[in-house]
């Protein structure tokens, strides 16, 4: 894995009270949310309790608010609803996080090239893209480094783009008038 600093900085995310954060994905499945983050609420027993979903425009739209579920957690739970086991489930689909944010927003995807399943790759509206390591990022806000533009090629994530940009690059472009990222 390539890295440009493996020391991460404390100022890379405002405050989780800042953000909205939602957890997107385009299944087909209709009983495959409910189900899986009922599996989830059972796995982590004293973890996040999410239940609360809707559908917009075909997309499955997964609020997570700060009071339910940390960061880690939240990156988790969509590194989970891509896992490799839960793809068996469905046909090929993969979740997103987005966190809105007036200033920063980011986005997620889990890191298809890592066997393990546990990195998840965020790339933020002001060009920084790092990589988040589960488990450890369940606890630790700093469970992250930052990857090289260079090195961008050799993942699934898109190059340096804004959240917007994103949504429109997974097809989600229906999502960017709903979440105001006009």
């Amino acid at each position: 894995m390539c890295f440009t600093d493996n020391k991460p900085k404390k100022s890379l995310f405002f405050s989780e009270k800042e953000y909205k954060r939602y957890i997107i994905g385009n299944f087909s499945n209709k009983d495959f949310v409910p189900y899986m983050l009922e599996e989830y609420s059972k796995i982590y027993s004293d973890g996040p309790k999410i239940s609360e979903y809707y559908i917009h425009n075909g997309w499955t739209v997964i609020p997570c608010p700060i009071e339910k579920i940390n960061r880690g957690c939240f990156l988790d739970l969509m590194s989970w609803l891509s896992s490799d086991v839960v793809l068996q489930l469905q046909e090929n689909e993969e979740a997103f996080a987005i966190a809105l944010h007036k200033d920063k927003s980011y986005f997620a995807r889990r890191e298809a090239l890592n066997i393990a399943g546990d990195t998840v790759l965020l790339g933020f509206d002001n060009s920084i893209m790092v990589r988040w390591f589960l488990p450890q990022g369940l606890t630790d806000d700093n469970a992250y480094s930052y990857i090289k533009q260079d090195t961008l090629e050799f993942t699934n994530m898109l190059s340096y783009c804004t959240c917007k940009e994103f949504l429109e690059f997974i097809g989600a472009g229906v999502l960017t008038t709903h979440f105001n990222l006009i």
